[in-house]
């Protein structure tokens, strides 16, 4: 009978230690990005249109949970959206050179090939800091709530025979062009692919 005890004890001490090696595991050994996020770089982004563009909905599951994700969506949505899928996501910001072209690269060799080459991301023209827009800061852009303007950008520059997609507006837009991302801006209620970025 004692041994048999001294056998149980044993067996649970096992079991705990192997426990608490699975917990160590799963904590300091789990992915960075957990799908439908994808690492690039030091950070984790969501693109809504990486599938056919065929799709106008269609389902993720993410920390349990299932979202049927509209591909297209006006800015402020497409911000929602973010916010829907992870509580620290926002619409993606890109803040040097060096985040532009490694977004780029990914573009490029990974994304569906028939992915919609431009986007919305968290850029906008005029502070959203406070809570009532100053006129002066009208002529910066900015993202998100950050007060101070963009430390980057990439916007190409306006020449009269321009090949922007769309007129000119607030909101600010990534487009794949050739090998390069560039901005660009549009009305913020128009509807386009968005990408998110967990913060």
């Amino acid at each position: 009978m004692m041994m048999f005890g001294k056998s149980c004890e044993l067996l649970i001490l096992v079991l705990l230690i192997l426990a608490s090696y699975a917990c160590f595991y799963l904590e300091f050994w789990k992915p960075r990005c957990m799908t439908p996020f994808v690492e690039i770089g030091d950070n984790c982004y969501f693109f809504s249109t990486n599938k056919a563009p065929t799709y106008e909905y269609y389902k993720i599951s993410y920390k349990g949970r299932i979202f049927s994700v509209p591909a297209e969506l006006d800015w402020l949505h497409a911000s929602f959206a973010c916010e829907t899928l992870d509580p620290s996501a926002r619409l993606m910001t890109v803040k040097s050179a060096e985040e532009m072209r490694y977004l780029s690269d990914y573009l490029e060799r990974y994304a569906h090939p028939d992915i919609h080459p431009y986007f919305w991301s968290g850029g906008h023209r005029g502070s959203l800091a406070d809570s009532v827009v100053e006129r002066s800061s009208l002529n910066h852009f900015y993202w998100h709530h950050d007060p101070h303007p963009m430390n980057f950008s990439n916007f190409v520059e306006s020449q009269p025979n321009s090949t922007l997609r769309f007129p000119s507006g607030y909101c600010v837009y990534l487009e794949l062009i050739g090998s390069e991302l560039i901005m660009a801006t549009a009305s913020c209620k128009h509807k386009m692919a968005f990408a998110c970025e967990l913060v």
